[in-house]
C-alpha cells in the first residue's frame, strides 16, 4: 500500500511539472542556450 502512495504521488508530481514548464517554456530555453554560446564562442576566439 505504502509503495502505491509513493507511486501515485510520483506520477501526480510528473503531471504538475509537466503542466508547469511545458512546451511553451521550451523556446526561451533555446534562445538562451543559443545566446550563451554565441558569447561563449566571442570570448574564446582566438584572432
Amino acid at each position: 500500500m505504502k509503495n502505491f502512495l509513493w507511486l501515485t504521488t510520483g506520477l501526480a508530481a510528473a503531471a504538475v511539472g509537466v503542466l508547469i514548464w511545458g512546451p511553451k517554456r521550451t523556446a526561451p530555453m533555446q534562445d538562451l542556450a543559443h545566446r550563451l554560446e554565441a558569447a561563449w564562442a566571442d570570448n574564446h576566439t582566438v584572432v
